[in-house]
């Protein structure tokens, strides 16, 4: 692979880019209520409606990864991205704007996917590792910076500048791009699966829409129509995998213990990281009286060190084996979630922050480890679906996270249900508490699946 150091600039801006958006954009959404007289609820679609499109063509990016040179396909992602994210900052209808937000999460699907997929492919294997760490560091950074500089720029200017900031980080990525070079190999041409995309992009769509509205509660019939046409949807797909010569999503990648095993741990994972990511909130701002701002610097901790880790990752890797630093990452998530389960009112300050600040190594460990040994365990033909089916999982670990989080601090707090409006602020953080050890225990569950991990490298 030529020009590696531009081939890591770019797909590191990739991630670093789709990660900052997200969070850049959720401190602009008041502002934006605002400007368009719009309900929370509707205000949240603007977030909402880029997450499903990117999240739903995954599948459909990730296949599409190993059609066409990386190289075209980060060119393509990064002009989409730009494109609509100038226009978003431009447009006053707000119909318009969820439009742009839809089509601008299929080039946030590109840029996230792309990046594992080739560092699968053109990197080499003793290198990969490092190369993981680096790009998941850049996720980190993304997270960490996006509410910080979404808060100034909505604060200076108005909430348009959050998507012209994009613009910047969008021509780098460009210029690093176009400076790529791959010797392509020479492999049969396959037709695209247009019928497969279409069955997987319905099945995931209708997933993510429904857990949605469960969240919110808006609509109980809703949400069981589109769970069934989503379980239709996938049968469809299923059937439609097995026959097709050149499908959207090898299913034989599950048949490899190490893929499988990481991308069902990258599902535990964020349900159990973001779901407790959720709550934390609650617990500093409504429990314990925090301002906003103290909140958000508490929840910079966990990322920050991730970012700080991450890159480091790989040293751990070669010196304990990658099997222990996973196992190592879901031994630290355990212990955070039991640290936060201790949350009360009486917390100090300092157990608070080395609470998140063990989280924290958690992310820092698993995140790039588990990452490395999935995609290790795949042939070369399959980078992209690879890629592609960890993004997967962790979107729908996501969603599942805040649900059921959501819907168990809600559960606890109605059994409790104090009689003293003076008790209410106590009671809160002891169904956080509740919560927080039934977090422990899947983060054991998580756990005991590590373990499971080969240890034997596949050789490719």
């Amino acid at each position: 692979m030529q020009n590696e150091k531009s081939l890591r600039w770019a797909i590191n801006l990739a991630a670093l880019i789709v990660l900052m958006d997200l969070s850049v954009v959720n401190i602009a959404l008041p502002e934006m209520r605002i400007h368009f007289n719009s309900t929370v609820s509707a205000i949240s679609l603007v977030l909402m409606v880029s997450m499903l499109s990117a999240s739903s063509s995954a599948l459909i990016m990730g296949k599409m990864s190993q059609l066409f040179s990386p190289k075209k396909m980060l060119i393509f992602g990064f002009v989409l991205f730009g494109i609509t994210s100038f226009l978003s900052g431009l447009v006053r209808d707000f119909n318009t704007l969820l439009a742009l937000r839809f089509i601008q999460g299929f080039a946030e699907a590109i840029l996230y996917v792309i990046g594992p997929a080739i560092i699968k492919r053109h990197i080499e294997p003793e290198k990969q590792a490092q190369a993981y760490g680096q790009w998941m560091m850049s996720t980190g950074i993304g997270i960490s910076i996006g509410p910080l500089i979404g808060g100034y720029l909505v604060g200076l200017f108005s909430w348009p500048a959050v998507f012209f900031i994009n613009i910047p980080f969008i021509l780098l990525g460009l210029f690093f791009s176009l400076r790529l070079k791959f010797r392509m190999p020479i492999v049969e041409k396959e037709r695209f699966d247009f019928l497969g995309a279409l069955w997987s992009f319905v099945f995931l769509a209708s997933l993510i829409a429904a857990l949605n509205l469960a969240r919110g509660h808006i609509s109980f019939y809703w949400t069981v129509v589109l769970l069934f046409i989503s379980l239709l949807a996938f049968i469809f797909f299923l059937r439609r995998e097995k026959k097709y010569s050149h499908p959207i999503l090898q299913l034989s990648v599950f048949k490899v213990r190490n893929f499988r095993l990481a991308s069902l741990g990258f599902f535990f994972f964020f349900t159990i990281n973001v779901g407790s990511r959720f709550l934390r909130p609650f617990f500093f701002e409504e429990a314990r009286g925090f301002s906003s701002e103290l909140s958000g610097l508490l929840m910079v901790v966990a990322p920050l060190v991730m970012v700080l880790l991450s890159p480091l990752t790989g040293y751990f890797q070669k010196l304990w084996g990658t099997k222990r630093v996973v196992i190592l990452g879901n031994i630290f998530l355990l212990l955070s979630m039991l640290m936060f389960s201790f949350w009360n009112q009486n917390s100090s300050l300092s157990f608070l922050i080395f609470s998140m600040f063990v989280l924290g190594l958690g992310m820092g460990f698993y995140y790039p480890a588990a990452t490395t040994i999935g995609m290790l365990a795949l042939p070369n033909t399959n980078y992209g679906m690879g890629s592609a089916a960890i993004s997967t999982s962790k979107s729908l670990g996501k969603l599942f996270g805040v649900l059921v989080f959501a819907f168990l601090f809600n559960a606890f707090l109605q059994q409790i249900n104090p009689n003293d409006i003076a008790l209410l602020t106590q009671e809160r953080a002891e169904a956080i508490q509740d919560v927080f050890r039934l977090a422990s225990g899947l983060a054991f569950v998580a756990l005991v699946f590590s373990f499971f991990f080969k240890i034997e490298r596949k050789k490719e």
